[in-house]
């Protein structure tokens, strides 16, 4: 399936979903426990944005990727498409991955 980032430009606030198009990926961010479902990504569905609040831009590096093993998935976020949060990035990414349990 294909890899959509979902992003909410007003909030930074961004998931990593798995649909067949834009709009099916979109649909996606007012259910409870989107995406990766880790600490990584963000829940979307506060109720405080509407469909139209959200972008979805495709990710082809993750295409088929959403059965791999999180820890694969959260590597490559960062180190191919540049995902970085407050706890991580680039350089600790792998350090960061052995500490925690997924």
């Amino acid at each position: 399936m294909k890899a959509w980032q979902l992003k909410i430009e007003d909030s930074g606030e961004i998931s990593l979903v798995w649909a067949d198009t834009a709009g099916k990926a979109k649909a996606q961010f007012d259910r409870e426990g989107v995406g990766l479902g880790s600490w990584f990504t963000h829940d979307l569905s506060e109720g405080v944005y509407s469909f139209t609040d959200v972008s979805a831009t495709r990710l082809p590096k993750l295409d088929g990727v959403e059965n791999d093993d999180p820890k694969s998935i959260i590597k490559k976020l960062v180190k191919e498409c540049g995902w970085v949060s407050d706890e991580i990035n680039v350089e600790n990414v792998d350090e960061i991955l052995n500490e925690r349990e997924y």
